[in-house]
C-alpha cells in the first residue's frame, strides 16, 4: 500500500478515536449529543411559551420567530455534530 493511503487510513481511524476520547469524561458522544438535543428542545419550548403569554402582537411574533430560529439552528448544529461524530 502506498504511503499516502497509510496516512489516510490513520487519519480516518483517528477521526473517531479523538472525539470519543475527548468526550469520555461525559460518558461519550451519544450522551453529549442527546443532552444538547434536549437543551435545544427545552429552550425552543420556553421561548414559545413566552411568546404565547405575551399579548402585544409584534413582540409575540418576534419571540416566536426567535424560537423557530433557535430550533432550526440547533437542529443544523446537532445534525452536523452527529454526522461528524458518526453517532
Amino acid at each position: 500500500m502506498p504511503p499516502d493511503q497509510d496516512k489516510r487510513a490513520l487519519l480516518a481511524a483517528m477521526t473517531g478515536v479523538v472525539p470519543e476520547a475527548s468526550l469520555a469524561p461525559w460518558d461519550g458522544r451519544r450522551i453529549c449529543t442527546d443532552a444538547y438535543e434536549t437543551t435545544i428542545q427545552v429552550t425552543a419550548d420556553l421561548q414559545l411559551t413566552v411568546a404565547n403569554a405575551l399579548g402585544l402582537e409584534p413582540i409575540r411574533s418576534f419571540v416566536a420567530a426567535c424560537a423557530n430560529a433557535t430550533r432550526d439552528v440547533g437542529a443544523t448544529q446537532l445534525s452536523t455534530a452527529r454526522w461528524f461524530l458518526d453517532v
